[in-house]
């Protein structure tokens, strides 16, 4: 069976690591499937070995940016599917083929879309030409939808979130979780964690991580606010390390830069938060052997893959209180109200006063990772759909 995988738009952060995680676990050369990957050039060269059966077609950026990338999209690649008698077409990110020439998978990644919280917050707060170019957006992913064969999203958050600007029967929607890089623990919590540091005699210290990378959505002023709260009293200390730097050259053009780059810089916060990376996705795994307690204090996501990384290191969460966050943490994490810094702080103060509550949480996010976030089943999903749509090639396609 052949099949073109297109990761266009696999430039950063979850794109990339989901087109990692992806190539890694497809069937080895000795079956019976061939797969075509276009992806960016620097992803693909970012990239380890691939399997003899995988054929990586870098695109150049030309081709990877505005109505070149429609372009190429809707036109070169149907050719090259019609060319290549292709089985099947796995469109990554959001946008589909319209009218496509085979059968097609569309993973729907992106929730700002869908997020009335988003649009409500920040998307009023934009120039009128940014928020044109987000309606238009949303209208091509909701036209992508109704092309697509099958409709793949990673929580069913996310699926409801899409279902309330389209049209998606059951028999044309999965819930497709992603999966998590497992480490060799022996499933004991905080296993090869580093000691806290101490900032002073007799003043112990808690590590505070948060993993992602930066935008408006991700809410880290009202983490660098809680720093202060919790550092008040002149006992034990609260540390912050985080990769979710307002100060990153790339989203120098995001409404909230400047006011995150301010509160980080306040005496009261500044000595309490280290700003690190982006990392290269080797870098990133290390930073969850150091931390007590990771925090996710994102309003907004499709899954958040920093969440469920820390679930399969075994560190505590607490994590905002949004339906997409209960249904990736469950019973691993603590929640709190997503706009009261009091509330953060209050949340990781009783959770850090109770071992026992914290070693629960991370037993419980070890097993939850292990049972629920699965690359190899996320990736044989993908094929036993396509396996049952290569078998009714005897009927014509549905086109929607």
């Amino acid at each position: 069976m052949k099949i073109v995988i297109n990761a266009a738009s696999a430039k950063l952060g979850g794109a990339v690591n989901y087109v990692n995680n992806l190539l890694g676990h497809l069937p080895p050369p000795e079956s019976a499937y061939q797969f075509c990957v276009f992806l960016p050039g620097e992803t693909a060269r970012a990239l380890p070995a691939v399997a003899g059966n995988i054929q990586l077609c870098p695109l150049p950026d030309k081709n990877n940016r505005g109505w070149r990338r429609l372009w190429w999209e809707q036109v070169t690649l149907r050719r090259f599917l019609r060319g290549e008698k292709i089985d099947l077409l796995f469109s990554t990110a959001n946008f589909a083929m319209f009218r496509c020439p085979v059968k097609q998978i569309l993973l729907v990644r992106n929730a700002l879309y869908f997020s009335n919280l988003y649009q409500r917050m920040f998307l009023t707060r934009h120039g009128l030409r940014r928020r044109i170019a987000f309606r238009l957006r949303r209208w091509l992913i909701c036209r992508s939808v109704r092309s697509a064969d099958l409709v793949m999203t990673p929580t069913r958050v996310m699926l409801e979130g899409l279902r309330a600007y389209v049209d998606i029967p059951d028999s044309r929607a999965l819930v497709n979780p992603y999966g998590v890089t497992l480490e060799d623990n022996g499933g004991r919590p905080h296993a090869n964690r580093a000691p806290a540091r101490d900032f002073g005699e007799g003043a112990d210290t808690v590590r505070l991580l948060y993993i992602s990378l930066y935008n408006e959505y991700k809410n880290l002023r009202t983490l660098l606010k809680a720093l202060p709260l919790l550092n008040h009293n002149g006992g034990r200390k609260w540390v912050l390390t985080t990769t979710v730097d307002p100060a990153w050259a790339e989203v120098a053009w995001m409404l909230t830069c400047k006011d995150d780059l301010a509160v980080a810089r306040q005496p009261d916060v500044a000595p309490w938060v280290g700003f690190v990376g982006p990392f290269p996705r080797g870098q990133t795994e290390r930073l969850y052997l150091e931390p007590d307690i990771f925090v996710f204090p994102s309003l907004t996501e499709s899954f958040g893959f920093p969440m469920a990384e820390a679930m399969s290191h075994g560190v505590p969460i607490v994590a905002s209180d949004t339906p997409v966050n209960r249904e990736v943490c469950g019973d691993a994490a603590v929640y709190f109200n997503p706009l009261s810094a009091e509330d953060l702080a209050q949340q990781v103060r009783v959770l850090a006063q109770d071992p026992v509550l914290m070693g629960k949480l991370g037993a419980v996010g070890r097993e939850r990772a292990a049972t629920l976030f699965r690359w190899d089943r996320h990736v044989q999903q993908i094929l036993e759909w396509a396996g049952g749509a290569k078998e009714e090639t005897s009927q014509p396609l549905a086109r929607h």
